[in-house]
């Protein structure tokens, strides 16, 4: 009774464990069919995938850099900005140093003050000359007008004492008058004619002084160059001091645009040429996706197409973006060939082109140089996103 027992359970136990084994085959089964299906239908969707789309996984964050550069050789004095620091167009970034411009400007500047006393001075001798000639010349004149005037009174005298003489002569003549009468109106006349000759001498004289008085504006004339010479002194001054503003400019650098400090290279005390980069400057609202797509896949892309963004910085977001340029050079002949070119899909190697696709609504923090993958839909009328 036992042994038949024990054969019963014996053959109750085979026998659920072969429909176990059946059953566990089937799910097995099951699951590798699905296995199947799945990666089959996989393979299908990269196949469709990639007659429908233009895919890399290569593509970069760019923008535009901005190198900044002294146009002098100098040393460093100060960096007044730090990396990461959001700064201004037209904003002090960076200061050479320049205390012997100052030096210079200011000895200019003590010679330019001389040289204005000086004009000042001059103009001052000019004004007392011109003063003192103009005082000279009208006395002097007044002077010859008086003796011409007196000398027109000796001549009116002279003609009336010539007149009785000549009545004296023909009264003596006719023995009228005595001999004494035509004596005295003789010495008369010879009176008035040597007052005459010496008015006359006088009045020589005093218009030989007033053309020597005249004469002496050549010393004006000599005045007036010496102001222009120094008009022309005051200029060259000046414009030396232009010069050397214009230097200590070249030595205050400010920022072209408004941007980010992305690198400073070169830092105080730091002595550098001219046209060597000391920092680095991007504007944080131009972002786009520099991509270098296999030349096999040129002929599916033309700008304005939709493209999907992965940023490795942001995993678990999408963003969209268009084609906006495509590159009429290969990266060989830009120098980047070692750098992007790889293989193609058949494993042969191709040259790449460089595609440039925005952004749209980039993220924040966004960094030049970071990595992204791009898809970009071939057919407008397909869309897997």
């Amino acid at each position: 009774m036992k042994a038949a027992r024990y054969s019963k359970l014996l053959y109750a136990f085979d026998y659920g464990h072969r429909d176990y084994l059946l059953n566990l085959k089937q799910k097995i089964k099951t699951v590798i069919a699905i296995l199947l299906v799945g990666a089959f239908l996989a393979v299908c969707y990269e196949a469709f995938h990639w007659f429908t789309h233009v895919y890399e996984d290569n593509a970069r964050i760019q923008t535009d850099i901005t190198n900044i550069s002294a146009q002098i050789d100098g040393k460093i004095e100060s960096v007044l900005v730090e990396e990461g620091v959001v700064v201004k167009k037209g904003q002090l970034l960076i200061i050479l140093d320049h205390e012997d411009i100052k030096l210079n400007i200011a000895s200019l500047q003590t010679d330019l003050s001389l040289e204005r006393a000086k004009r000042a001075g001059l103009e001052a001798e000019k004004s007392d000359f011109n003063s003192d000639l103009a005082s000279k010349l009208k006395t002097q004149q007044v002077k010859i007008r008086a003796m011409e005037q007196e000398s027109l009174s000796i001549d009116g005298r002279l003609g009336l004492a010539n007149k009785n003489l000549s009545r004296v002569k023909l009264l003596v003549k006719r023995k009228l008058t005595a001999d004494t009468a035509l004596i005295t109106e003789q010495d008369k006349v010879l009176a008035l004619e040597g007052e005459a000759t010496l008015l006359a001498g006088r009045i020589s004289v005093a218009r030989q002084e007033l053309a020597q008085l005249r004469a002496t504006r050549t010393k004006l004339s000599i005045i007036e160059n010496n102001i222009r010479v120094s008009d022309i002194e005051q200029i060259r001054i000046e414009d030396s001091i232009r010069q050397q503003e214009l230097w200590i400019s070249y030595r205050h650098i400010t920022s072209p645009i408004d941007g980010v400090v992305g690198r400073i290279i070169k830092f105080r005390g730091e002595y550098i040429e001219d046209g060597v980069n000391i920092m680095m400057l991007h504007d944080p609202n131009l972002y786009w996706v520099e991509a270098y797509i296999d030349e096999s896949q040129l002929r599916h892309l033309r700008v304005g197409q939709d493209v999907l963004i992965n940023l490795s910085a942001h995993p678990f977001e999408d963003f969209s973006g268009k084609v906006k340029r495509i590159g009429r050079i290969t990266t060989t002949e830009m120098g980047l060939g070692s750098e992007v070119n790889g293989n193609n899909r058949f494993g042969g190697s191709n040259e790449r082109v460089s595609v440039r696709i925005s952004i749209d609504n980039p993220p924040p923090n966004l960094t030049p140089g970071m990595r992204a993958d791009i898809n970009v839909r071939i057919y407008d009328s397909i869309k897997l996103w």
